[in-house]
C-alpha cells in the first residue's frame, strides 16, 4: 500500500488553528524548569532566535548537516515551471553564502515527509539525496545520489542508491559514517511489485563515486516511517519502525560489528498496535558511549514522546524518560553534546500545538522543558531536524509557507 494511502494520524484531542510566526523576529523561551540535581548548575534559559534563511516562499522539507565547524541547510523550492530544486546554503557565521542548486528535476517527488539530506563523509565529500519518479505511476519513484569534492559548489550525479528500478516506493533514507566512507539505509519496496510482498529495510556503502554492498537488513518494516542511523564503535547503528505479523508497530535497530550485521530486535516493546503507518518514525544521537533515541509512540491508548539512553554496548538495555504525554504529534529528533541530550518534537502548550524541546543529562536528569515556538498542526509543518554548531542548537522546520530557522546559544553548566 502506497505511504500516502496508508496514512492514518495517530490519537489526537484536535487539530489546533494554524499558528503563523513568520513576522516574528525573535521568541524568548516560556521555560518550565523542573527540579533536579543539574538544575542548580544550569545556566539560565537564553532567546529562540529567528534567523533568516535564502529559502523562498513556499519551499519545504529543510535540513542540516555539519561538516566541520560549519553547517548546511538544505530544502526544496518548487519553480515556476513545475519543476522541483534541492537547494543548500552554508552558514558563513553571520550569515548564509549564495545558495546553490544541488539538482532540478520534473519527476522529483517533493512532499512533507520524506525530506532530502546531506551527509560529510570522513574523507570531506560531501553527499546528498533526493526522490524521483520511476515512472508514471503516482508512488513510483526512487532515491538519486549525488556526490560534491568542493564543499557543495558543484555535484556530480551517482545515479540511483538502489539496484532496483520497479515502479515501487523506495525513500526514508538515513546516512552514517562507517569508516572512510558513508553507509546509506533506506526503506525499498521492490517486493510490494507483488501481492502480499512486504516494505524492506536495505543498506549500501558510498565509496568515492560508487555505490557498493547492497543488502536486506530487515525483510517487513512499517512502510513510511523515517529511518534514523549513527556511527558506534564497532559500526553503525540504524533504527526504523519495525511491523509484525500482527502489525505492533514499534520501534527496532541492527547494528554492524564489524561485517556483520546483528538480528533487528526492538528497542523497548511498547507493543503499539496500529494497521497502518503512523509516518513518524525515532531519532538517534551518540556521544562517547552513549546512545540517545527519542521515539514517538502510543502505550494503553495514550500518544507519547520517550526518550531513552543507554550505552553503546548494551543497546538492548536503557531508561526510558517520558518527555510528552500530553497528546503529542511527534516526529522527534535528538542531538548530543559532550554534556547534555536535545531532543526537539511537536507537541502542545496550553492548547497550541507548539515546537517542544527537552534538555537532558547524560545521566538521564531532565534539566528543562521549553516551548520553542507555535507551529502548525497540519503535516505541512514537516519533520523537524536540528544539529549542533558553533556554539548554538540549531532547529529548522515548515511553518509560514516557508522554511524556518531558530538556533538556541548553548550555556555551559555552571
Amino acid at each position: 500500500m502506497a505511504w500516502r494511502d496508508e496514512l492514518a494520524s495517530p490519537p489526537r484531542l484536535k487539530l489546533i488553528n494554524e499558528m503563523n510566526i513568520g513576522q516574528k523576529l525573535t521568541i524568548i523561551i516560556t521555560a518550565a524548569w523542573l527540579a533536579s540535581p543539574d538544575m542548580a548548575r544550569s545556566a539560565a534559559p537564553s532567546a529562540f532566535e529567528l534567523i533568516k534563511t535564502p529559502a523562498a516562499v513556499g519551499s519545504l522539507a529543510p535540513n542540516l548537516c555539519t561538516f566541520g565547524n560549519q553547517f548546511m541547510l538544505s530544502w526544496i523550492e518548487r519553480n515556476r515551471d513545475r519543476t522541483s530544486s534541492v537547494r543548500v546554503a552554508t552558514w558563513n557565521g553571520k550569515a548564509f553564502d549564495t545558495p546553490r542548486t544541488v539538482a532540478t528535476s520534473k519527476q522529483m517527488f517533493a512532499n512533507w515527509a520524506d525530506i532530502p539530506s546531506v551527509i560529510a563523509a570522513p574523507s570531506g565529500d560531501l553527499y546528498a539525496h533526493w526522490l524521483d519518479r520511476i515512472s508514471s505511476k503516482t508512488y513510483a519513484y526512487g532515491i538519486r545520489i549525488v556526490r560534491s569534492t568542493d564543499h557543495g559548489k558543484t555535484w556530480q550525479p551517482m545515479g540511483w542508491l538502489h539496484d532496483d528500478v520497479s515502479p515501487t516506493e523506495h525513500g526514508f533514507v538515513s546516512f552514517a559514517p562507517e569508516g572512510k566512507h558513508v553507509r546509506a539505509f533506506w526503506l525499498d519496496g521492490r517486493a510490494m511489485a507483488k501481492k502480499g510482498g512486504k516494505m524492506m529495510l536495505r543498506t549500501a556503502i558510498l565509496e568515492g563515486n560508487k555505490i557498493k554492498d547492497e543488502r536486506v537488513l530487515d525483510e517487513d518494516v512499517c512502510t513510511c516511517c523515517p529511518t534514523a542511523a549513527a556511527p558506534l564503535p564497532t559500526g553503525p547503528m540504524v533504527i526504523y519502525r519495525d511491523r509484525s505479523p500482527k502489525e505492533i508497530r514499534d520501534i527496532a535497530f541492527t547494528r554492524a560489528i564489524k561485517t556483520e550485521w546483528t538480528k533487528p530486535a526492538i528497542i523497548k516493546a511498547d507493543n503499539w498496535f496500529f494497521p497502518a503507518c503512523p509516518v513518524n518514525g525515532a531519532s538517534i544521537a551518540t556521544h562517547g558511549n552513549l546512545i540517545a533515541i527519542s521515539r514517538y509512540t502510543v502505550t494503553h491508548n495514550k500518544a507519547q514522546v520517550i526518550l531513552r539512553l543507554s550505552k553503546t554496548d548494551k543497546p538492548k538495555s536503557g531508561r526510558d524518560l517520558i518527555l510528552d504525554a500530553n497528546n503529542p504529534t511527534g516526529r522527534c529528533t535528538t542531538v548530543c553534546t559532550k554534556d547534555t541530550v536535545f531532543t526537539i518534537w511537536i507537541g502542545q502548550k496550553e492548547k497550541q500545538t507548539t515546537l517542544q524541546l527537552a534538555q537532558v543529562s547524560h545521566r538521564g536528569k531532565l534539566i528543562r522543558k521549553t516551548t520553542l515556538a507555535p507551529i502548525n498542526a497540519a503535516r505541512s509543518s514537516g519533520m523537524p531536524q536540528a544539529v549542533v554548531s558553533s556554539g548554538y542548537l540549531w532547529i529548522t522546520w515548515t511553518d509560514a509557507n516557508r522554511v524556518q530557522l531558530g538556533r538556541l546559544k548553548l550555556l555551559a553548566p555552571r
